[in-house]
C-alpha cells in the first residue's frame, strides 16, 4: 500500500471509529435517561399522588419493634406516600386513651385518614369495655372524617384456645362501628403452623418478635391499602 494509500486507510478508520464511539456515547445516554426517567416516574407517583395518613392508639403490642414505621415501609414499598403517628402507652386499655385529650385532639384535627384502634391482648380486655371505648373513638373518628381500623390482636403463646374468643369480639365490634378489621390474630396461629421454623412471639411469650410485628404491619397495611385504593379509584 502507498503512502497516499496508507493515509486515505487511516483517515476511513478513523472516521469509522468516531461514528462507532458517538453511537456508544448515544447509547449510554439514552441508556441513562431512560433509568433517571424511570426513577423519576416512581418518585413523582409516590410525592405527587394522595398521601395516606394514619395514626395508631394502642399500646406495647403497636409500640413494639416500631410497627407504625414498618406499616410505613410497606406502603412506599408499594408506591404510596405515607405519614405515621403514634400515641401508645404501655399496658392501656382503649378507655384510658378516651379520656386522654391528646387523644381526642389528634383525632378530630390530626387529618388522619384511617385511625388504627388496638385494645389490650393479654390478657384479653372484657368485651363490654372494649366496645363502649371503640364506639367513643369511633364517633371522633367518623366526626373527623377518617376511618377506623381494628387491629385484632393475637393470644398469649400459652393460652392458643383464646384466640376464637378474641376473633370473635373483635369482629363484631368492627361490624357495630362499620370498621376496617385488621385480622391479624386470625392469622397469626395458622401462618406459624405453616411455617414452623419462624417465630412470631418474643421471648416475653406475648409481644410480637420482630417477625411477628412485620406480619402484623402487611396485614394492617394490606387491609388499609384495598380501602384506599377503592377511596382513589
Amino acid at each position: 500500500m502507498d503512502q497516499y494509500g496508507g493515509k486515505l486507510y487511516r483517515k476511513k478508520l478513523s472516521a469509522i471509529v468516531a461514528v462507532v464511539l458517538t453511537a456508544v456515547v448515544i447509547a449510554v445516554f439514552v441508556m441513562l435517561r431512560k433509568s433517571s426517567m424511570a426513577a423519576d416516574a416512581q418518585q413523582n407517583a409516590i410525592s405527587d399522588g394522595k398521601p395516606v395518613r394514619i395514626l395508631f392508639i394502642g399500646n406495647s403490642h403497636t409500640y413494639y419493634n416500631d410497627l407504625p414505621l414498618m406499616v410505613q415501609r410497606r406502603a412506599a414499598e408499594d408506591g404510596y406516600a405515607c405519614g405515621v403517628t403514634m400515641i401508645a402507652h404501655g399496658g392501656w386499655y382503649l378507655k384510658q386513651h378516651v379520656k386522654e385529650p391528646e387523644v381526642r385532639f389528634n383525632i378530630l384535627y390530626g387529618g388522619y385518614d384511617y385511625v388504627v384502634l388496638q385494645e389490650y391482648a393479654q390478657p384479653f380486655a372484657p368485651a363490654d369495655q372494649y366496645e363502649e371505648a371503640a364506639k367513643t373513638l369511633n364517633k371522633w373518628i367518623r366526626k373527623a372524617g377518617s376511618k377506623p381500623v381494628l387491629f385484632e390482636t393475637w393470644a398469649a403463646e400459652s393460652e392458643p384456645e383464646i384466640q376464637p374468643y378474641m376473633n370473635e369480639v373483635h369482629e363484631r365490634i368492627a361490624d357495630e362501628i362499620d370498621a376496617l378489621p385488621a385480622p391479624v390474630g386470625e392469622y397469626w396461629w395458622s401462618e406459624q403452623e405453616q411455617h414452623p421454623d419462624i417465630h412470631f412471639y418474643d421471648p416475653d411469650g406475648e409481644h410480637a418478635s420482630e417477625t411477628g410485628s412485620e406480619f402484623a404491619a402487611q396485614i394492617i397495611w394490606e387491609t388499609i391499602r384495598n380501602d384506599f385504593g377503592q377511596e382513589k379509584s
